[in-house]
């Protein structure tokens, strides 16, 4: 299928950004859409939970909601599973995870990327070197040729139910990564629990009747002008739950305001070790819930162009034949 359209298959990001002096122009975003202009601090305080002594998380957002700010969280014990949907993004900060465990997640991801390309490459989402999948080692798929492509690499796992995983895509290094990836993702649904949140509490009113539970990991390699690419395009994920930890070193990830029609991106304040929970497109619809969805994006800076950037995405709610990135 891709032997008469090679634009399907684009190279890894790694390889590539080793040889070029400037992004190739099917990386090059419209100006009009480029993440530079784009950007801006955000006017206020990201909203944020810490844990709470009655074991729910409870926030640190402002009690009062400023004109045009995102919706504070007032989550206490007994409002938590309803309340949360109004934060749509929001940083969760002492969550029980520690730090130790989380660089431990963040190093066994990067020590993948670090691995020679053909040993990567045992993993790949392409089936027979043109046939694409969602899950495996590579890129995402290419819709069309005039398609701007996103400066990233990325492996996409389904981690949950054990029926659905596919073992031979499971990285065998580093050795360590598939016993903390597990332990990661249990540690995930814990804190989603706490709020409320957990996949099974939405089951029964999905159509598929079955909770997946699948990782995006995404590397974003160092870029020569970060500022003409998006890391990942600006999008909603297809899903219930979305937890995202972010590189502590490199910013980079921007969102919208809900039913903000000004189109203006924010950036997301690095705080190390936090986890950036989402509402989702299913979640908002399943809790019939007034907001709109929270759209993200990924993008290089010029300030971040001498290093790679690394996070990974678990995602809970639909079998992957559904989920878009």
């Amino acid at each position: 299928m891709a032997d008469d359209q090679p634009w399907k298959i684009p190279p890894i990001i790694q390889e590539l950004a080793a040889g070029v002096q400037e992004p190739p122009s099917r990386y090059v975003v419209g100006e009009q859409d480029r993440p530079a202009v784009a950007a801006a601090a955000m006017p206020e305080p990201f909203p944020s939970l810490t844990s709470g002594s009655a074991g729910c998380p409870q926030t640190t957002a402002p009690t009062t909601r400023p004109p045009s700010s995102f919706p504070p969280c007032r989550i206490g014990a007994s409002s938590c599973p309803t309340n949360l949907r109004l934060c749509v993004s929001v940083q969760a900060v002492g969550h029980g995870m520690d730090p130790e465990f989380l660089a431990k997640m963040m190093g066994v991801t990067r020590g993948f990327f670090n691995l020679p390309l053909d040993e990567n490459q045992k993993y790949s989402n392409l089936t027979n070197g043109k046939e694409f999948r969602f899950e495996g080692y590579g890129n995402d798929m290419v819709l069309s040729e005039d398609q701007v492509l996103d400066w990233c690499d990325r492996l996409y796992l389904t981690v949950e139910p054990e029926s659905r995983i596919i073992r031979s895509l499971w990285p065998a290094q580093p050795p360590a990564f598939c016993d903390v990836l597990r332990e990661y993702t249990a540690r995930c649904w814990e804190i989603a629990r706490l709020l409320g949140l957990h996949e099974g509490r939405f089951v029964v009113m999905m159509d598929e009747g079955v909770a997946m539970t699948h990782a995006r990991f995404n590397y974003y390699p160092r870029c020569p002008e970060p500022d003409l690419v998006f890391g990942l395009k600006p999008h909603s994920d297809a899903s219930v739950i979305t937890v995202v930890l972010i590189d502590d070193a490199v910013s980079g990830l921007q969102v919208q305001k809900p039913n903000d029609g000004s189109g203006v991106w924010y950036d997301v304040p690095i705080v190390p070790k936090a986890l950036l929970f989402e509402s989702t497109v299913h979640q908002v619809r399943l809790m019939r819930s007034s907001l709109d969805t929270s759209l993200h994006q990924l993008t290089e800076i010029p300030l971040a162009s001498f290093r790679p950037r690394l996070t990974i995405q678990s995602v809970a709610g639909l079998p992957t034949k559904s989920w878009q990135g």
